[in-house]
């Protein structure tokens, strides 16, 4: 990818789309009215198999802005990319096709980027589940913020004690990131990754990184599926896929030597790296059942003789809330009774409310 004649001032709003139908109308028109015009509007229909393209194609010929890009299906990462490649604007934007921002969102970021010029602004956002919808609170500041390399580095690290609950780095939806920084990096989504890919993203671009903007104020809606674990699963066939947090966690790595810290990088990434483990059994062995129950108990057998989950126990340190037994189970190798625990956790933390 490189930096050709990026249009000042505008913003490339890129949407990933397959099998969308049923929320896009939502989506698109809450990107068309945004207040702030100068934009394009992406549409990447991913070989949507519903009405998904047609629909696009109906808003192109509404709307100038509009350019629909219709390939075969290769999943959000590439859908993504295809977009960065055809984007003119000066920053880029991402939503997902089943989420919607307030009319003034753009407008308020690229307000933002104007006054401080840093190289990520971004907003806050809502949970939308059940028609109700509950602010984002993990790791976010309480007014707006200006992050400058070291206050990055510290949040960085606090990610890696608790990676569940400091989420300013977990999307990359929502956001203005600089269009001349991905391109003239070839900074790119990790196509072979179905989970953790936006998080790989980011710790990639934060490489180039000295300065980040956070809105207090929710501008982005995201909507929480129903059995969102199951549907993961169902998606991406084998469960394995689930754990794509190892490539993020690779690049976070990568992030701090690039700032040579003098920490003990091994120790902390070692701990994030079970968190995370611990994190992925839970939301796959909650959706076991007779037909899967063979390939989650073959999926957890793997994971307890990994040689990367062995070198890494080593360096787990659980605080408050976090779990013991599992990781203790996870020494002795004892698959059945990891997924029992794992299965009780899940239901107790996703419990239908």
């Amino acid at each position: 990818m490189q930096n050709n004649s990026l249009i000042k001032g505008m913003v490339s709003v890129i949407i990933p789309i397959y099998n969308s139908e049923n929320y896009l109308q939502k989506c698109v028109e809450s990107v068309i009215k945004q207040s702030y015009a100068k934009i394009e509007i992406l549409l990447i229909n991913d070989g949507s198999t519903d009405n998904s393209g047609k629909l696009c194609d109906a808003y192109a010929f509404q709307d100038r802005r509009i350019l629909v890009i219709h390939k075969k299906n290769g999943g959000p990462s590439d859908a993504r990319n295809i977009g960065i490649e055809n984007s003119k604007g000066e920053l880029i934007f991402f939503i997902d096709a089943d989420d919607f921002i307030e009319n003034n969102a753009i407008e308020l970021l690229m307000e933002k980027y104007s006054q401080h010029g840093a190289d990520v602004i971004i907003g806050n956002f809502n949970n939308i589940k059940n028609n109700h919808s509950t602010k984002n609170q993990n790791g976010i500041f309480p007014t707006d913020k200006l992050l400058v390399k070291s206050d990055i580095i510290n949040y960085v690290r606090n990610y890696l004690t608790k990676p569940n609950k400091y989420s300013l780095f977990v999307y990359s939806w929502g956001r203005l990131f600089k269009s001349s920084v991905i391109k003239n990096n070839n900074i790119a989504f990790d196509i072979n990754l179905r989970t953790y890919e936006d998080v790989a993203f980011n710790f990639e671009y934060l490489n180039y990184t000295n300065e980040i903007m956070f809105l207090k104020e929710a501008l982005y809606h995201h909507l929480l599926h129903e059995n969102q674990a199951s549907a993961s699963m169902n998606m991406f066939g084998d469960p394995k896929n689930l754990f794509g947090y190892k490539q993020a966690l690779i690049n976070l790595s990568n992030y701090l030597k690039n700032c040579n810290q003098d920490i003990n990088i091994r120790k902390e990434v070692g701990h994030a790296y079970i968190c995370y483990t611990i994190i992925q059994l839970v939301r796959t062995c909650g959706q076991i059942n007779n037909s899967n129950k063979k390939k989650i108990y073959t999926l957890v057998h793997e994971i307890t003789n990994d040689a990367d989950v062995a070198d890494n126990l080593q360096f787990y340190s659980p605080s408050k809330g976090d779990s013991k037994i599992i990781p203790v189970l996870m020494k002795l190798k004892l698959a059945w009774p990891i997924i029992w625990v794992c299965k009780y956790k899940s239901r107790k933390r996703y419990a239908r409310k």
